[in-house]
């Protein structure tokens, strides 16, 4: 017994000995973490502002009072306001004395306790940054609040510039505020910015809670998640675990995964509505190292903001030395510089319809978009033909013709026949690789009629002045199919590794590269041709940088190579389309295909708004998903014409039963037949009706009631469209249940 007891009082002293010499190892790591973070956490008010002082040692460390705010520029519709002690500004609409904050007043903050936001809720900026020396990324945010930088002010013409040092982090740059017109510009220069060895800069939000909103404010925030999205103000909310951030034109990164993909941020825009005022912000430089973020009250503080990101740094996979991937960040910095124009609204035009007008008159008046839409031409009827397209086997794959040019030019004649006034037609799978097969080979198939025949298909067109697109991707290429190579003609990640997806099977070809040989590859061949251009499919839904040795390019450089790919188009044809709607692509599109509907469905989103079709249409014709695809036919329908769509349909010759077992078995009801009678019963009402407004810009669109919305042209004329499942009366209107009425001008 007494050797057990003393076998046991050793274990216990040995087990103790070790706990103790372990907290003695680990105490001097602890301390320095909570020095560095009292470090992190603890002011350092050390502003310098031209004709002031830096404060006394005693005062270091220690805030400041506030100072008082001095108008600093001035336009008829604006003032600029701003406060030295900080930077904060204030913008005052003189058309009713709104003042727009860039530091929510103290008393009018609700944090629950959250001391931290409270005080980031008077930053002028949030900034993120990283320790490139860490094993793998960890991003920290911080703000103004927190870092209280060294500041001096430089006036400019009607503004301020403002250089912010940060001496902890020892990053440093610029930040402008000028007025011109009705509107602010915050520009941050790329060369501004400098950075210390320890700290690399990430991103960059300014005015992070310009004009934030009180849960007990009427009105609501903007987004361009998709066609356009609204978030009201309630009083009522969960505690939201994530805001909305949304890379403007699409993911940061390349993603083989095509299911729940979040819909595009397709226009660098977002906005405000307080009451009777608004503001519209929209991202006029950088935009493609851009992110649009809204965070509804409930998200870490209680107050709904929005604002943009600009993106200085992303993230990549890189491969340790062990084999494991880790993300590290990208060694090069982003200098680019960075503007956001804020546009204000007042009274009547505080809304989002004004503000998608107000985007229209700025792709038109500074963007070079050209309306494309001719004053009361018919509604097109919108014709997408499948030709051919392969179907795997064993030894040989197998060619199938699914609507030879022949047949394509016999149901354009049918349609005619049948009252279809206009029709805009894009061909599908006519090279001798068919659909879905790149690269394409860029021939037109024999299999379908050849080169011959597609002459005379597209003289036809010419003849009926219809429009004819061939539809092809310069973007996406497979593994085995000729007229790339895998190792010098693809995309390449940040890690210098092939961009491409588990199987090594699809890759992404090197913007630059094919437009280098797009012209003497694809359009010299087709010179003879009547058609209205080429269709370009990837390139107004997807955006990459590229890391190709031969060929490097930023976002913006591969969006700039597509987009003269285009222009030849365009100087060859005439024309030239693209599938997705993104904003570097609006310029040169004769026409937009794939245009959504619907949004990404966030849990804070409470409507849908057709943002993008009211600032394009009149403008550029777009269409969405193919009716004979619908999953909802008259729910569908209607909203097509509440968003004014053209008429739309994905067809074959042949029966969608030859698609089985082919890369394209979703076009499961497709014969020409099965779907013509219909198809030109829903063309002709809309021609019949909706006509009139066809080449018009839409001024306003509104809720009238549940499920009720409003449509005013920019002639007056007014289309209400009812989704309920009964009658409903509107000034005297009777509008039939699950359908649309048009109200002339005055009626």
């Amino acid at each position: 017994m007494k050797t057990r007891l003393a076998k046991r009082w050793i274990y216990y002293l040995t087990v103790s000995v070790i706990i103790v010499a372990l907290v003695l190892l680990v105490l001097p790591s602890l301390q320095r973490a909570v020095e560095r973070a009292k470090e992190e956490m603890r002011p350092n008010k050390n502003q310098v502002v031209e004709g002031e002082q830096e404060p006394a040692a005693e005062e270091a460390g220690q805030p400041q009072e506030a100072t008082s705010f001095e108008k600093i520029a001035e336009t008829d519709r604006l003032e600029l306001l701003f406060r030295s002690s900080d930077s904060a500004i204030t913008v005052i609409d003189k058309t009713n004395g709104y003042r727009w904050e860039s530091s929510v007043p103290l008393q009018d903050v609700e944090t629950d306790g959250n001391e931290l936001w409270t005080a980031s809720s008077q930053s002028i900026f949030h900034m993120t940054y990283t320790d490139p020396h860490l094993p793998a990324l960890e991003t920290q945010e911080t703000n103004f609040a927190l870092e209280q930088p060294k500041m001096t002010t430089t006036s400019l013409e009607n503004g301020i510039s403002v250089r912010y040092e940060l001496p902890r982090l020892k990053i440093s740059f610029d930040m402008s505020f000028q007025l011109k017109g009705n509107a602010l510009e915050v520009t941050v220069p790329g060369q501004s910015i400098q950075e210390g060895k320890d700290n690399w800069l990430m991103a960059i939000a300014p005015l992070p809670f310009f004009g934030a909103a009180s849960d007990h404010d009427k009105g609501y925030a903007v987004y361009p998640d998709g066609p356009g999205a609204l978030s009201y103000f309630k009083t009522n909310h969960p505690t939201y675990l994530n805001p909305y951030r949304a890379s403007v034109y699409g993911a940061d990164t390349i993603t083989f995964n095509y299911f729940g993909r979040e819909q595009n941020a397709m226009l660098p825009i977002f906005g405000l509505k307080v009451s009777d005022n608004a503001f519209m912000g929209i991202v006029t430089q950088g935009e493609y190292d851009s992110n649009i973020l809204f965070s509804p009250s409930g998200y870490l503080i209680n107050l709904n903001r929005v604002s943009s990101e600009l993106v200085y740094r992303r993230e990549y996979e890189a491969v340790k030395k062990d084999g494991n991937l880790t993300k590290k960040p990208e060694k090069d910095l982003i200098r680019e510089d960075h503007t956001i124009r804020y546009v204000f609204f007042s009274g009547n035009e505080a809304d989002y319809s004004y503000m998608a007008s107000a985007y229209r008159d700025y792709l038109v008046s500074e963007q070079g978009v050209v309306p494309k839409v001719k004053k009361d031409e018919a509604v097109p009827f919108g014709l997408d033909l499948l030709m051919g397209i392969k179907k795997d086997q064993i030894l040989i794959d197998h060619f199938i013709q699914n609507t030879t040019f022949s047949e394509a030019q016999e149901i354009m004649e049918d349609l005619s026949k049948r009252g279809v006034q206009s029709i805009s037609a894009n061909l599908l799978g006519w090279t001798g690789e068919g659909y879905l097969s790149y690269p394409s080979g860029y021939k037109p198939s024999r299999k379908l009629g050849g080169i011959s025949e597609l002459t005379k298909l597209s003289e036809y067109a010419k003849e009926k002045n219809y429009q004819l697109f061939l539809q092809d991707n310069y973007v996406e290429a497979w593994k085995g199919n000729d007229g790339f190579s895998s190792r010098k003609d693809v995309v390449f990640g940040a890690n210098h590794f092939v961009v491409t997806d588990r199987y090594s099977e699809l890759f992404y070809l090197n913007a630059g590269k094919q437009n280098a040989q797009f012209q003497k590859e694809v359009l010299n061949p087709l010179r003879k041709l009547d058609i209205t251009g080429i269709n370009f499919d990837g390139i107004g839904y997807q955006l990459y940088y590229d890391y190709n040795e031969d060929f490097p390019l930023t976002r913006g450089g591969t969006a700039k190579q597509w987009t003269e790919m285009m222009g030849k188009s365009i100087e060859q044809f005439g024309g030239a389309a693209s599938i997705g709607g993104n904003g570097y692509s609006l310029k040169n599109s004769s026409r937009l295909f794939g245009i959504p509907m619907e949004d990404s469905g966030f849990f804070f989103t409470d409507e849908t708004i057709p943002f993008f079709q009211m600032a394009l249409h009149g403008v550029i014709p777009y269409s969405g998903d193919p009716q004979n695809l619908f999953y909802d036919p008259q729910l569908q329908y209607l909203k097509m014409v509440e968003y004014g769509y053209m008429p739309y349909y994905q067809l074959t010759k042949n029966y969608s039963e030859d698609l089985k077992d082919t890369f394209y078995a979703d076009l499961f009801s497709s014969a020409y037949s099965n779907w013509v009678d219909q198809a030109v019963n829903y063309y002709k009402e809309m021609n019949d009706k909706l006509k009139p407004v066809w080449s018009q810009t839409m001024k306003e669109h509104r809720k009238l009631q549940h499920d009720v919305y409003e449509v005013v042209y920019e002639d007056g004329t007014r289309v209400i469209v009812n989704y309920t499942p009964r009658e409903v009366r509107i000034d005297n209107h009777l509008v039939p249940d699950k359908n649309f009425i048009v109200v002339p001008k005055g009626g």
